[in-house]
């Protein structure tokens, strides 16, 4: 499974369509305020991984009677893991669905990529392959199924296709219609939003909540096309995921999307017109599915309620997705939660959208580490110490500020990690990834945010106090950040 951003040339204005305009769907501006809205992204941390087989697709949970969790993950096969929590994801999987028999819609693999409860039992979505010649002039054929399940997710039935394409399989592409996410629309509709691989657009279909096996997609202005085999209007370029958020009243949807900088947040009244957040939640520098590659791929992302797993949300959620760390390839997959909480202001702020630069400490030798992205590798057992501040996911208008790199040397038996400006990684070092902005001067409801050096560990970290808070000593100001 993947939805990899488009390969061929043309298809990148198509894709930036997406941010601007939809064909045949008008835009309409959301009573909501977006310019009000406040975001704060919490630190990431890594719940499971890293896995070659596994983490292709978005991770999907139910919370069970006992108050325990259960997720599943899937490639090809669909997997569950059951955990404490959904921070408790890294334990044993089974498999719970499988590929089908050769000749059929499924035959490549089965793929649960959203769920939801009815009376009595659990709905699943499940994307679906056929045709399995994956490759730069291969081909494979995408649906989405629906199934159902009596005993919380552990056997499934297969209720049958209920959304195709209608264009036909051709050699050296993608077709058909999958990746799909379900939400329940809270007013009698179950939505799809599903990824057109034609011309990589998203495209909506609904059905009846009490009839799950009966779509119709989004057409010239009503929902009148058939799920098999239909036409359907795009509502543009913003990926599969979504979520619906209560207090809000509306649709989300996240979309890892390099021309905007980052993972954008989009919502929508009324499930077809959508508004962009001005500011990426995450700040990305690209994203190559040709691995390794030397930036993260950050893939898959999709938004949980942290009380029960579902998607449908409150305005405090976590945004789950799959990652890679730089360097790395599709046999370091890791799976990623970071908790964002939205909020609104009675007046546009100055920066909408702060993201944790958070402090991580190895206690046995005294190593810190200052990061706004996902710790992995060794890194992985580094325990969180405090969020230093909120940086910027991109710089502010009118306001000075200064953009950030993440810099590593990985000596024998040793790592530092340093914030420096970015294009200025000291020798030895290696530019792994942007950290995010700083404002160059303080500003209302901001922290400083000093680089600090502890000469025992001989490791470079960050504070919000001057004196380094007794771990180290100030080499100097780097600047200031939204304050936690």
């Amino acid at each position: 499974m993947r939805i990899a951003l488009p390969r061929v040339a043309g298809i990148v204005a198509l894709a930036m369509l997406g941010t601007t305009a939809s064909v045949g769907v008008a835009r309409a501006e959301s009573a909501l305020c977006m310019d009000c809205l406040s975001v704060r992204v919490g630190p990431p941390s890594v719940v499971r991984g890293p896995f070659p087989d596994e983490l292709d697709a978005t991770f999907t949970a139910l919370k069970l009677a006992d108050g325990s969790f259960r997720g599943f993950s899937a490639n090809g096969a669909t997997y569950a893991i059951d955990g404490t929590s959904l921070w408790d994801m890294g334990g044993e999987r089974r498999a719970v669905m499988q590929p089908g028999e050769p000749g059929k819609e499924n035959e490549c693999g089965r793929w649960l990529t959203s769920t939801t409860r009815t009376a009595g039992a659990v709905l699943g979505f499940v994307h679906q392959e056929s045709i399995c010649d994956y490759g730069p002039r291969g081909q494979t054929d995408k649906t989405m199924a629906i199934a159902s399940s009596s005993d919380e997710g552990l056997t499934w039935t297969d209720l049958g296709t209920v959304i195709s394409g209608p264009d036909a399989p051709r050699k050296g592409s993608i077709s058909g219609e999958g990746d799909c996410a379900m939400v329940d629309g809270m007013d009698g509709y179950l939505y799809a939003y599903c990824l057109r691989n034609s011309d990589w657009q998203t495209i909506v279909a609904r059905a009846l909540a009490g009839d799950p096996t009966d779509w119709r997609k989004f057409h010239a202005g009503g929902w009148s096309e058939p799920g098999l085999d239909g036409e359907a209007t795009d509502i543009g370029f913003f990926g599969p995921a979504a979520a619906f958020v209560q207090e809000l009243g509306q649709v989300a949807t996240v979309t890892t999307d390099p021309w905007f900088g980052g993972v954008r947040l989009s919502l929508s009244a009324d499930k077809l017109s959508f508004v962009d957040l001005d500011e990426p939640l995450l700040t990305i520098d690209g994203s190559d599915w040709n691995r390794p590659a030397a930036s993260d791929l950050v893939a898959y992302a999709t938004m949980l309620n942290p009380d029960n797993g579902s998607n449908i949300v409150n305005q405090r959620f976590l945004l789950s997705y799959v990652y890679i760390p730089p360097g790395k390839g599709f046999e370091s997959r890791y799976l990623v939660h970071q908790e964002v909480s939205l909020s609104i202001e009675d007046e546009p702020p100055s920066a909408q959208v702060g993201m944790a630069l958070a402090r991580w400490s190895d206690p046995a030798r005294k190593i810190y580490v200052a990061s706004t992205g996902p710790l992995t590798g060794d890194r992985q057992a580094y325990q969180q110490d405090t969020v230093v501040a909120h940086m910027l996911t991109r710089p502010p208008e009118g306001v000075a500020s200064i953009k950030f790199a993440e810099c590593a040397s990985n000596g024998p038996g040793h790592l530092d990690q340093v914030l420096v400006e970015d294009g200025y990684c000291s020798e030895g070092y290696v530019r792994e990834r942007t950290a995010g902005w700083l404002y160059a001067a303080e500003q209302p409801g901001t922290v400083p945010v000093y680089r600090c050096y502890a000469v025992t560990a001989q490791t470079h970290f960050a504070s919000s106090a001057a004196d380094c808070e007794g771990l180290g000593d100030m080499d100097f100001l780097l600047g200031y950040g939204l304050a936690p």
